[in-house]
């Protein structure tokens, strides 16, 4: 990605109450094939004590894999943004605090929209909550087709379960 910064120095003084920013954004990595088209970013940075708040939004259409029947697909995206940047915090304590530094005065805004897109990622994606998922007998997306695969596989594990919940019913 290339870097994309802004520079919050004017807030410093007193004749700038606010910068508004509205500002695409192509991530790169993983990060690009999921967002071809970028992302775009609205926010407005106000001067704070000894550094900046940066807030607005991140948003973009995410391409995806369905987790359940491995289909493509895409999705809206919007995260909020709410950033806390302050010249009293080193840089060898990012990792450590809330507040993240700032650095000459700059704000990093396609190092903040990698980082905020890592975290937004869903541990497992799915195209619609009602999918169905593919067979695990045939592997047709039941989707898109009705399959004829038995259901009733009994786990070697649960047979001995089975076996006397069948002798139970029969009694």
């Amino acid at each position: 990605m290339s870097s994309v910064k802004i520079s919050v120095n004017r807030l410093f003084g007193s004749d700038v109450g606010a910068l508004d920013v509205d500002q695409s954004v192509r991530p790169a990595g993983e990060l690009k094939e999921r967002y071809p088209n970028g992302v775009r970013v609205r926010a407005q940075i106000r001067g704070i004590s000894h550094g900046v708040y940066l807030e607005g939004t991140l948003e973009g259409r995410e391409h995806e894999m369905c987790a359940r029947c491995l289909e493509a697909f895409s999705r809206n995206v919007s995260v909020p943004l709410l950033e806390t940047y302050s010249e009293d915090v080193p840089e060898s304590d990012a990792l450590f605090s809330d507040v993240t530094p700032l650095l000459n005065r700059e704000i990093d805004l396609g190092e903040l929209v990698t980082q905020l897109l890592e975290v937004d990622e869903p541990i497992a994606a799915v195209c619609d909550e009602r999918c169905r998922g593919i067979c695990h007998i045939c592997g047709g997306n039941r989707n898109v087709t009705v399959c004829a695969c038995s259901e009733a596989t009994i786990d070697s594990r649960l047979a001995g379960l089975a076996r006397l919940l069948e002798e139970r019913g029969t009694d």
